[in-house]
């Protein structure tokens, strides 16, 4: 009965679509990434905007490599539930990575040289 009187004060904000921008270890490059995320815990959506900059703040804390891995979104988890808590004090109870998808964007110099092996702009 405690556990169910608690979990009618957690809060759920769904995060979608959010959009950054973190290195790779390989050639120490931005890589664009694209979260949809589930986070539930006390005033997360009165706080929505300390929860933004909690998480704009620790995924930029990783490498694209890490969050490729199990481990490494474990990890990402836990260190925004530690920073948001150590920070604003918003108590973070979970958080769901719904989808997770490295954008792959196309470089200028890679469009003209996909442009001249194509036979254009000779």
């Amino acid at each position: 009965m405690m556990l169910l009187g608690l979990s009618l004060y957690a809060d759920m904000l769904r995060v979608e679509k959010f959009e950054a921008d973190i290195f790779t270890k390989i050639d120490n490059k931005s890589q664009k990434v694209e979260l949809d995320l589930l986070i539930e815990g006390r005033d997360v959506n009165t706080m929505d905007f300390k929860v933004y900059d909690s998480l704009n703040v620790v995924i930029g804390s990783f490498y694209v490599e890490d969050l490729m891995t199990s481990k490494g979104k474990e990890t990402f988890k836990e260190t925004l539930k530690e920073f948001a808590v150590k920070k604003y004090g918003i108590d973070i109870d979970d958080v769901f990575i719904l989808r997770f998808v490295i954008k792959k964007e196309l470089r200028v110099k890679e469009f003209i040289d996909a442009l001249k092996k194509e036979g254009c702009c000779k």
